[in-house]
This record gives C-alpha cells, structure tokens and sequence, in this order.
C-alpha cells in the first residue's frame, strides 16, 4: 500500500523514518513542512497514496497540530475535540485515523517511543480497512533513546 509522510514541524525525522519502514509501510512519498500551511502538501499527498502519515510535535504524547487538518477535512469539532475519528491509544500517547471510503490519514506524535506503541492498532485497523496483511514486527528492535545518547555524546565529544 502507497504511504505517504507529511513532517510537520517534527524534529525526530531520520528515527521516526526508519521505524516506519522497519515497521512494514511502503513509504513511497515524504515531505516537510515547518512553519507554514501543510494542508496543500497533504493534498499532493493524498494524490497518489491511499494512506497519509502526518507526524509532528506532541504534548503529553497527543499531537498538537491537528487543528488544520481537521478543519481541511472536515472533521466537526467539539471544543478542542475531533469527533467521528478513531482515536488511536498507545502507552502515554494518542494519534487520530481520520478515514474517507478509499484512504486514510493518521495524525501522530514525532516521538519513535510513542509512535511504536502506536503501530498495533494503526496496522489491524489499516489491515482491516484496506484489506492489506499486517507485517511481522521487524528484528531487531531499536532502541531510539540509546541512539539519541550516543550521538549526542560523540557530539559533545568533538
């Protein structure tokens, strides 16, 4: 299945990539986008793919920039609340499916810890949904916290 990432404002790209694909999506398209409107690079997405991953910055594990998106799709709101939405749980953490007949965009945190509590859920309802095999988990696992330390290490070291 085409997958496309939208980063929007999202600091943690090269981790949040790689477990995307070791997590089993064709990622056939990405872009990025800090700063400025991304709904028009949602829709160059939303183009050729049938699913779009939107990643950017959280607080207290739920995405904070869904506002946009939610207006663009027509999403109805209830305060500060999409509503007709599946909410995805994970540890700590929430992401949002929004789905149409044919494709799907899914609004998560940038954080690799949060995201990969995420997946389970993400793949069976995509899975279902498209009729796609969900992928075995992917060995080893990556320890992103461990990576950030040591790169921020042999960077202090220079």
């Amino acid at each position: 299945m085409n997958t496309g990432v939208l980063y929007c404002s999202a600091r943690r790209t090269a981790y949040c990539q790689e477990l995307l694909r070791r997590s089993g999506f064709e990622l056939t398209q990405e872009c990025a986008c800090a700063g400025h409107n991304p709904i028009p690079r949602l829709g160059y997405l939303l183009q050729k793919n049938q699913l779009v991953l939107v990643l950017g910055p959280e607080r207290s594990g739920e995405p904070v920039y869904g506002k946009p998106f939610f207006q663009a799709l027509h999403v109805p709101m209830l305060g500060e609340s999409p509503q007709g939405v599946l909410m995805l749980h994970g540890t700590e953490c929430t992401g949002w499916l929004i789905e149409s007949r044919e494709q799907a965009v899914a609004l998560l945190p940038d954080r690799p810890r949060h995201l990969r509590t995420l997946m389970p859920e993400l793949w069976l309802r995509i899975s279902r949904k498209f009729d796609v095999p969900q992928p075995e988990p992917a060995k080893p696992v990556i320890h992103f916290e461990k990576l950030t330390e040591r790169d921020f290490v042999r960077k202090e070291q220079k």
